[in-house]
């Protein structure tokens, strides 16, 4: 439909000017804005203008309508980071594409629980995690309470562990060391034997003398004195009969409370007189030595009218306990004499 134009009326045209385009339906048409357009054109053919934009940045431009906002914001985006869109597009889409990488990840991890069972048949082998938990039960009132017992050991009266019984009344065991203070555990031997390390080392790096070696060297001394420890009173147990009444684990309890009196006499022999050393030694050495003679007496020469036919190695067994007791001077004495491994 032809558009009404009033310069137009008379059916003539005004000399001098040319006939510009039709516009669209109902546009008007400004004189000011065609002048403009004219000598950007002209601007434009001259060789200095822009250069002209594309199409569909102009068609908002002819058609009076602006451009999808969504679109807009999609094309701003993609513009300001195209190589972020690209990577995460790429590696999201190539890793739930890839479906070697998804077998590789179910594969990982039926290895991991295979091994993970692997590793606890093999360890409840020989010892079962339910007990080893029991020894690691342990209170902040329990650890100062054992200390001082291993500290002062003449003051303790009650040297008796506690029972624990089911819900018929039968006993199944003892109690754990957080309900008993006499009941062993495993938290401070391997505290102590951790600590016992780190302090030789300090002291051995006081001295100049420090090498990497030096830690090792110490900690394998300190295990070997462990097990040969173990490994006698495993064999006297044999030999004299002893029952369940003296567990393993019990056994590798007791004989890591050493580290808390080696520790003390290692930390005095630096700096203190020899006679405030020698001291120390003969005193913890005694007080561990009474700590093991009243720990182990229940287990070793239990009452004679609770077991039957224990008078026929009582004698043995008390001579043994007064041998263990003995070593416990032997065994601070060379956890002492700290040297570095190069010397």
């Amino acid at each position: 439909m032809a558009h009404y134009n009033p310069q137009m009326a008379g059916g003539g045209m005004p000399a001098g000017q040319q006939q510009q385009p039709m516009r669209g339906a109902f546009s008007p048409i400004d004189p000011h804005q065609q002048q403009q357009q004219q000598q950007q054109q002209q601007f434009q053919h001259s060789g200095f203008g822009p250069s002209p934009q594309p199409q569909q940045f102009q068609s908002g431009a002819h058609t009076g309508a602006p451009a999808h906002p969504q679109q807009q914001q999609h094309q701003q985006q993609g513009v300001a980071n195209p190589n972020f869109n690209m990577a995460y597009g790429f590696l999201g889409q190539d890793f739930q594409n890839n479906q070697a990488a998804q077998l590789g990840m179910q594969f990982a991890g039926s290895a991991m629980n295979a091994m993970q069972e692997n590793v606890q048949q093999n360890v409840g082998r020989y010892v079962s995690m339910r007990q080893l938990k029991h020894y690691f039960d342990v209170s902040n009132l329990y650890v100062l309470a054992k200390l001082k017992t291993l500290v002062f050991p003449w003051i303790q009266r009650n040297w008796h562990r506690h029972a624990e019984r089911d819900a018929t009344g039968q006993v199944v065991g003892f109690k754990s060391p957080r309900d008993d203070n006499n009941s062993p555990d495993l938290y401070i031997p391997v505290m102590g034997l951790v600590s016992y390390v780190i302090v030789i080392g300090l002291i051995i790096g006081r001295l100049g003398v420090f090498h990497p070696e030096d830690l090792g060297y110490t900690a394998s001394t300190a295990l070997g004195i462990i097990v040969f420890e173990v490994l006698l009173i495993k064999m006297f147990c044999y030999l004299l009969n002893v029952g369940s009444e003296l567990q393993f684990l019990d056994i590798l309890a007791f004989s890591g409370y050493k580290f808390v009196s080696t520790i003390i006499v290692v930390l005095f022999k630096p700096w203190a007189p020899w006679w405030m050393t020698w001291f120390t030694f003969f005193y913890f050495g005694f007080a561990l030595a009474f700590f093991m003679i009243r720990s182990l007496r229940h287990a070793l020469i239990p009452e004679s009218s609770a077991v039957t036919g224990i008078n026929v190695h009582r004698k043995r067994r008390v001579h043994f306990l007064f041998v263990i007791a003995m070593l416990q001077f032997f065994y601070i004495w060379v956890l002492i004499r700290y040297k570095s491994s190069k010397q």
